[in-house]
C-alpha cells in the first residue's frame, strides 16, 4: 500500500509541476513583442545610383502610330418592326424591361445599358438590360424582346399573341 500511496503523490506533483508550467509558458508567450527602434519604417534612402541622369534638352516625340477606331455609324433614331416577348432577365424578374438586338444597342452587363420609348397602343419609357438574337437580319427579324411586364405596358393584346408592331425611339 505504501508504494501504491507514494505512486498516486508523485503523480499529483508531477500533475501539478506541468499545470504550473503550461501556465508560465503560457503567461510567458502572451506578452507583446517590443517594436525594434532600428527597423526602417519607410524603406531605405533612395541612392543617387537609382537616380537617372539629367541628360539635359526635353523629349520630342513623333506622331503616334495607332490606328484611330473607325466612327460608329449613326442609329436612326426610331426603329419600327415586330416585337416579341419573353419572360425576364436574370436580376430584373417581374420588372418592365427590354432586350434589343446588338445592332441597336442591346447588351448584357447586369446594369441598366439604356433606355428606349416602346410604343404600341401606348408608349412606355423602358430600360435596356439585355440583348436578343431576336432574329436580326433574317425575314423573321424582331427590332425587341418585351418582358411581359413591358408588354403589358403598351399592348392590350395578350401574351399568347406572341408578337407585336412596335415603334422603338432609341435614346443615347
Amino acid at each position: 500500500m505504501k508504494i501504491r500511496n507514494g505512486a498516486a503523490v508523485a503523480l499529483l506533483a508531477a500533475a501539478i509541476a506541468a499545470i504550473v508550467a503550461t501556465a508560465g509558458v503560457a503567461a510567458f508567450s502572451v506578452r507583446t513583442p517590443a517594436v525594434s527602434p532600428e527597423a526602417p519604417l519607410l524603406g531605405p534612402e533612395p541612392r543617387l545610383e537609382d537616380v537617372p541622369p539629367d541628360r539635359g534638352g526635353t523629349t520630342v516625340r513623333g506622331d503616334v502610330r495607332s490606328r484611330t477606331p473607325a466612327a460608329t455609324p449613326a442609329r436612326e433614331p426610331a426603329v419600327a418592326g415586330i416585337a416579341s416577348n419573353y419572360a425576364g432577365t436574370s436580376g430584373w424578374m417581374g420588372e418592365a424591361t427590354v432586350a434589343l438586338p446588338g445592332d441597336l444597342g442591346g447588351r448584357y452587363t447586369g446594369e441598366v445599358t439604356g433606355f428606349v420609348t416602346v410604343c404600341a397602343d401606348r408608349c412606355a419609357r423602358l430600360p435596356v438590360v439585355d440583348w436578343c438574337q431576336c432574329y436580326w437580319g433574317s425575314a423573321d427579324e424582331r427590332v425587341a424582346d418585351l418582358s411581359h411586364a413591358a408588354w403589358a405596358l403598351v399592348s392590350d393584346r395578350p401574351l399568347e399573341a406572341g408578337l407585336i408592331d412596335v415603334r422603338l425611339t432609341l435614346q443615347r
